[in-house]
């Protein structure tokens, strides 16, 4: 049995494994994976029930944040929804 105080050296091969199993953080739960949905302008007016003008407006004030995936524009859906929820 590992007593704490021995050198490593010293120790058996399975009881070097039962001291890394002991010292292993082992997690309680998968984490959440969430992956985001990204809208077109037009997706993103519908959602928002917003005009295309405000739409454009909002973004160029960074009022809404965009990104661009492979030169395109989109909105996350999780931007609108913090957007939506400042409104309220």
């Amino acid at each position: 049995m590992i007593d704490g105080k021995s050198p490593l050296w010293t120790l058996t091969i399975d009881e070097f494994k039962e001291l890394i199993q002991s010292m292993a953080i082992i997690p309680t739960e998968k984490p959440e994976v969430i992956e985001d949905i990204y809208l077109t302008s037009k997706e993103a007016q519908v959602y928002l029930k917003v005009s295309v003008t405000t739409l454009y407006r909002w973004r160029k004030d960074k009022y809404i944040r965009v990104e661009k995936l492979g030169g395109i524009i989109r909105f996350k859906k999780s931007e609108c929804d913090r957007v939506l929820n400042q409104t309220t």
